[in-house]
């Protein structure tokens, strides 16, 4: 699964939005690059936003373990 980057400047000052891959609106490189940008925009929309670069990283899906250890007891919960 893609995880990706987006590093943007708002007015001038550097950020990052961070998208993963699982997100629906990131299909690739492109798509993530727009939905970064889009929501910059919504969050700062009087600002100067540039895009900088991006980085992408290929992460594993975790393995289903199932169960690590089975609760003992009765879990107690306040209401």
């Amino acid at each position: 699964m893609m995880h990706y980057e987006i590093f943007v400047s708002v007015d001038g000052q550097q950020g990052v939005v961070r998208v993963g891959g699982s997100h629906p609106l990131a299909k690739g490189t492109a798509s993530a690059i727009e939905y970064a940008l889009g929501v910059t925009e919504m969050c700062y929309p009087e600002a100067i936003i540039e895009f900088d670069f991006i980085k992408e990283y290929d992460i594993e899906d975790e393995p289903d373990v199932g169960y690590v250890y089975e609760p003992y007891g009765i879990v107690q919960t306040y209401h």
